[in-house]
């Protein structure tokens, strides 16, 4: 069961979702959290006209390339900027494009088939035989250059920096962590799609993402959408199938998840570094 959104969190209305995860769009609205929710705190159906909507879920849908500074949020103090979708989707509660660990084609569900981001490869199944970098351990991909001498994925098979430019990167296994430390979960609906409202706390408290439940590849198939969801980060596991992830479901998380490298996960950028 969906439940019911507290006033303190950021969410300005169900029908504008995009306010649930960018404040300042929701200020560009002219709706605001208080105006998102009635007396009993539970969110409204509607806060805005639909023209009005129109324009915000505009402002949120762009190119890759084109990444606008209201589409990331800080969720703690020195913390990176978290954007507010996942890489190929335009739109908070769309899943994006699904990745093994260290590509950066990435690959989207269509007519029950994997198919590459540019539409090169159809068919693909997310296997060891597929993925290029499994059954390598830390020094050897740091010899091929998938990783720097910082043990992250070098620019150039990082797939934030590759699909969005500018200094996107995909979240350190630490920054990953900190999200379960430093901010608290919601497992809500949004637009029919189930996940968690993660948001930040203290100065904080109204800046926020939502990550879906989108499953993830295993083989030619997409599993457990609905009802789990993952997320790379950039930096490998100690175990030479195995790299760092988020994993989460509707009763827990698990912000330092290990996971094979060929399974296919969303990603997440962020920009900026701890301090």
């Amino acid at each position: 069961m969906t439940k019911a959104l507290p006033k303190t969190l950021c969410v300005a209305s169900a029908y504008v979702a995009l306010a649930l995860v960018s404040p300042a769009l929701a200020q560009d609205s002219g709706s605001t959290v208080s105006d998102a929710m009635d007396a009993s705190g539970e969110a409204k159906a509607k806060s805005v006209a639909p023209a009005e909507n129109d324009a915000i879920v505009a402002r949120a849908s762009r190119d890759d390339a084109t990444k606008a500074e209201t589409d990331k949020v800080q969720l703690w103090e020195d913390g990176p900027y978290w954007a507010t979708t996942n890489i190929g989707a335009e739109k908070p509660w769309e899943s994006g494009l699904y990745f093994w660990w260290g590509d950066t084609v990435g690959y989207r569900r269509e007519n029950g088939a994997w198919v590459s981001s540019d539409g090169s490869i159809r068919d693909f199944s997310f296997s060891e035989e597929n993925t290029q970098t499994i059954e390598k351990d830390k020094a050897t991909l740091q010899s091929e250059g998938w990783i720097t001498s910082a043990g992250v994925l070098a620019p150039e098979h990082d797939a934030a920096h590759v699909h969005w430019g500018g200094n996107w990167r995909m979240a350190t296994e630490q920054e990953l962590s900190d999200l379960k430390g430093k901010c608290d979960w919601t497992w809500i609906t949004m637009h029919g799609v189930s996940g968690y409202v993660i948001r930040g706390r203290g100065d904080f408290a109204l800046n926020c993402i939502f990550l879906p439940a989108a499953g993830y590849g295993d083989g030619t198939s997409l599993r457990n959408v609905g009802s789990y969801g993952y997320s790379w980060s950039s930096v490998p596991g100690s175990y030479y199938k195995y790299s760092w992830s988020l994993y989460f479901h509707s009763s827990d998380y698990d912000t330092r998840n290990y996971e094979r490298r060929e399974g296919g996960l969303h990603i997440r950028p962020v920009q900026g570094f701890d301090k």
